[in-house]
């Protein structure tokens, strides 16, 4: 992943909505993996990664959606 930001397949530009799981955390599903990506805080800019295809999804939050 070069992060070149030409295709789709380096997951730049990639977004999804924040959600509370079953856990009462909060979470995202990673749009390239499906996985379930959780996370305490929120980061400032909004991005967090997924740990399984190391994809950058961009946070909707949760007060947004």
């Amino acid at each position: 992943m070069s992060g070149c930001g030409s295709c789709s397949a380096c997951g730049i530009g990639d977004k999804a909505r924040e959600y509370k799981n079953d856990f009462g955390e909060s979470a995202v599903r990673c749009p390239v993996c499906e996985r379930e990506v959780t996370f305490d805080k929120l980061p400032e800019n909004r991005k967090v990664k997924c740990a399984y295809c190391e994809t950058v999804i961009e946070v909707i939050p949760l007060l947004l959606n």
